[in-house]
């Protein structure tokens, strides 16, 4: 990215721009497909005009994560934060999961994207690369691990293992991500009350 001095309106403009296009890029082409040159000309503009605000491929990533990142944050946070209960954490969160897919379905799909195909320049996936650095704060919500883990504390939910099972509803989540990639018109809604289902009576408790 260039200098951290105040941008115009119109930088910030064409920053938005670029980012909208990545986003659709990676959406259509896949992670690997995706380069400078490619989302360039997918916007309109020269490589060089992408180059004045992002300076490499990893950089254009960076801003497509932290909006995609910051769509979901607006959908889902409220929801969970707004339920009293483990039980009620974990439905809204499933739920607000899910709206999120429905109302950003490009965002998502190129976020899993990046999450399936990243790799550094030291080899390192996603996962990897990303471990040990804490999330900003605003996204501590969007961890299921915390709402299994306060379930199994309280006692509202049975001795699972958080860890397991954030993994689990992690990649069901994402499943309904490929699907809609397939299928624009798939039932994410449906698909979704079945989760509810699943893992509520997975945990011991009830939806």
């Amino acid at each position: 990215m260039r200098s951290k001095k105040a941008l115009t309106f119109t930088e910030r403009a064409r920053r938005t721009q670029i980012v909208a296009g990545a986003i659709e890029v990676l959406a259509d082409a896949g992670y690997p497909q995706t380069s400078l040159s490619k989302i360039a000309e997918h916007v309109g503009v020269a490589k060089s005009a992408v180059l004045y605000h992002f300076t490499s491929k990893t950089d254009v990533i960076e801003s497509v994560m932290a909006e995609a990142f910051t769509r979901a944050a607006t959908v889902m946070v409220p929801a969970v934060q707004a339920e009293s209960t483990a039980t009620g954490r974990l439905t809204a969160y499933i739920r607000a999961n899910i709206e999120f897919v429905v109302s950003n379905r490009v965002a998502a799909i190129a976020l899993l994207e990046i999450i399936c195909g990243y790799r550094s320049q030291d080899g390192l996936r996603f996962d990897q690369a990303a471990a040990g650095t804490a999330p900003p704060a605003e996204f501590a919500a969007m961890d299921p691990e915390a709402i299994f883990t306060e379930g199994v504390a309280s006692g509202e939910f049975q001795p699972v293992s958080p860890p397991f099972m954030k993994n689990a509803l992690r990649a069901a989540l994402d499943g309904v991500v490929w699907e809609l990639g397939r299928d624009p018109d798939y039932d994410a809604i449906g698909y979704g009350e079945q989760l509810v289902d699943i893992f509520t009576r997975a945990v011991g408790a009830t939806s």
